[in-house]
């Protein structure tokens, strides 16, 4: 089965990203911390590091990816899902008709952000983690941009809320 058992929620994700232009539907997650400006969001999201090991926003991305990664290698091959690798074509494809203006700059990172939230549906279901707080910054219509603590022990995502 293309996607596996939630294939219906990786579907989900595929059909927000042709939304995204609309008002958003859900309301922005408690535990995060709103950056202000666009040029802000651009600089903890490109250059800034966060916590005591220095990670950027690109490595803690990475680093909560393969905590999904290592769920989906350990599984049996006959529960993994398939039709995973087409998704990032699929998302790129969508969001290049799709992306508001205000997030046009970040277009790589919002692809990226969007599979892996695909991916990690397709292995973990809802379940509340990393991947499904992003989710939710972006259905809110918000930009997950940092992070605001010392990682992984403590602190929230930071997230940029353009124009409506």
């Amino acid at each position: 089965m293309k996607y596996g058992l939630n294939a219906k929620l990786v579907e989900e994700v595929i059909e927000f990203v042709t939304t995204m232009q609309e008002s958003p539907k859900v309301k922005a997650p408690e535990n995060l911390t709103v950056v202000n400006s666009i040029d802000e969001a651009k600089k903890t999201s490109l250059v800034e590091v966060f916590g005591e090991d220095e990670f950027t926003w690109s490595d803690i991305r990475q680093l909560e990816m393969g905590k999904v990664k290592g769920k989906l290698y350990r599984l049996d091959q006959s529960q993994k899902p398939e039709g995973l690798e087409d998704l990032t074509e699929r998302i790129s494809n969508e969001l290049g008709e799709h992306i508001p203006d205000w997030l046009s700059d970040f277009f790589e990172n919002v692809v990226v952000d969007l599979r892996n939230c695909a991916v990690n549906r397709a292995i973990n279901g809802t379940e509340n983690n990393f991947y499904d707080q992003i989710y939710k910054i972006y259905q809110s219509g918000g930009f997950p941009c940092g992070w605001n603590g010392n990682y992984p022990e403590e602190g929230n995502i930071m997230a940029f809320y353009g124009k409506k």
